[in-house]
């Protein structure tokens, strides 16, 4: 665990007391980068608080009294995700309020994350929201409950191969790849082009995660990303950026190389899924017409 990562859990140790002093918490955790040990100056504090009872207005501005920072803001339930959140800035710099570090404090019960575990360990739903969730707790850090957090942590390991297959087959078809020289040849449309070049980027990733049987937990640190990652195209980080560094065209051959080798890992891996399948629509070229075919014109006279 790095300097960045101790003071924040030094931070998270503090808080944790506040809210499981109420009967109805169940657990409390740090998670995200923090937990992982590889935060920086731009990381936050997140805090998972997990009740018994779905907590109330008032649970949540009792504590929020309790923490000695600048309040920022109690977010209304989001029924989607079945999730509340309240933001904290701790600490001042130079005294001016509302400069400190934030800390995210994400509150769920515990019926959600029970359904969840059901979802993704036993119906094997690839939903990346659920699955971030379980990476949370996996990789967390627990302050109040220990044991049941350990318990938690057990359930959600080892990763299904089911869901490994349902990962790769929700992820690993990529569609139109043909159209990055469309995008050079329209006004070479820069924004356009990365932006598919992006996307097959994020599927990849998806489905070595699958492959790896690694939950899905964000891609804002790719490189603690590829570390999870055993069964990988050589030299994978670095070519990831390349894509953006070199001439289009040839970001488009070294991410066709990617795509080719993630597909001989997933044939490799999980002789199952039909990687031939998922070649024909990589490869697949549309025809390209400057005019209409001579049958169709002469149909039309």
């Amino acid at each position: 665990m790095n300097i960045a990562s101790q003071s924040r859990f030094a931070l998270a140790k503090n808080l944790a007391p506040i809210y499981a002093s109420n009967p109805r918490v169940a657990a409390v955790l740090v998670g995200g980068s923090t937990a992982r040990g590889h935060a920086d100056r731009f990381s936050d504090i997140e805090l998972g608080v997990f009740w018994h009872h779905p907590p109330t207005d008032a649970d949540r501005e009792i504590a929020a009294r309790q923490i000695q920072a600048d309040f920022v803001r109690l977010h209304p339930y989001d029924p989607t995700e079945e999730v509340w959140c309240d933001n904290y800035l701790l600490g001042r710099h130079a005294d001016q309020p509302k400069t400190g570090l934030l800390v995210e404090v994400v509150h769920y019960t515990t019926d959600f994350l029970s359904r969840t575990f059901h979802d993704v360990l036993e119906l094997h739903n690839p939903d990346l929201a659920k699955q971030n969730l379980i990476a949370g707790v996996l990789s967390s850090i627990p302050l109040y409950q220990i044991e049941t957090v350990e318990e938690w942590k057990s359930r959600a390991s080892p990763y299904p191969d089911p869901l490994a297959v349902a990962m790769i087959k929700r992820h690993a078809q990529i569609d139109h790849f043909w159209r990055w020289q469309m995008w050079i040849e329209r006004s070479n449309n820069l924004m356009q082009l990365y932006q598919s070049y992006t996307q097959v980027q994020q599927q990849l990733l998806h489905v070595l995660l699958g492959v790896n049987r690694v939950y899905y937990f964000g891609f804002k640190w790719l490189d603690v990303v590829v570390k999870q990652l055993e069964h990988r195209p050589d030299d994978l980080l670095r070519r990831l950026r390349q894509v953006y560094e070199v001439a289009p065209a040839e970001g488009a051959q070294e991410l066709s190389a990617l795509v080719e080798e993630t597909y001989i890992i997933i044939a490799q891996q999980f002789p199952q899924v039909d990687v031939k399948w998922l070649r024909n629509v990589f490869y697949h070229q549309r025809s390209l017409w400057n005019e209409a075919p001579t049958w169709f014109k002469e149909s039309m006279l």
